[in-house]
């Protein structure tokens, strides 16, 4: 009886958010090219695609990426290094676009490639908040360590893609974290 239950509940929770016609599933994520802003990006899209949702995730240039942001044309990027590397764009772009905060203080290696204070934010378009609620939750609990993130890159030189090592990192924190 129980899984019935379970299986009505998902049932009509897959139907709801067909239904809506404001449920994103696509989701397009913004990184820049450094070693600890792709592990940034591939384990969060990692975390949306185990979610059921179909991420893709594209390069740019800091200032591009605000752009994008502002435009519409991109969801999201883990990557905005605030608050001094983005001064320039914070005045023109930031009225349509949400801080979510820093996720981490920024890896040793990356501290001579951006202003001593500066951290990587996660940005996102103001819109994804009413389009999925959904998304900007997961999104608003990411968080991780300088670890995690080097274990993403160690497996990247070893030969796996960026997303391959995420899935692969996010694997093993969920049967570490499951019940014995």
């Amino acid at each position: 009886m129980k899984s019935l239950h379970g299986w009505i509940v998902l049932t009509a929770t897959l139907l709801l958010t067909a239904c809506n016609p404001n449920a994103t599933r696509e989701i397009n994520l913004l990184t820049g090219a450094t070693p600890g802003e792709l592990a940034r990006t591939h384990l969060t899209g990692a975390v949306l695609t185990e979610q059921g949702f179909n991420v893709s995730i594209e390069e740019a240039r800091l200032g591009q990426i605000w752009q994008r942001l502002w435009a519409g044309k991109a969801d999201a990027s883990v990557v905005v290094w605030l608050p001094e590397a983005s001064a320039p764009f914070v005045e023109r772009f930031y009225d349509r676009l949400t801080d979510l905060g820093a996720k981490d203080a920024g890896l040793a290696q990356e501290r001579p490639l951006w202003p001593p204070n500066d951290k990587p934010h996660l940005v996102v378009r103001s819109a994804l908040q009413e389009e999925a609620p959904d998304v900007m939750a997961t999104l608003l609990d990411l968080q991780w360590q300088p670890d995690d993130l080097q274990y993403i890159i160690d497996r990247h030189q070893q030969g796996k893609s960026w997303s391959l090592a995420a899935k692969d990192w996010l694997a093993n924190q969920r049967a570490s974290e499951a019940p014995e």
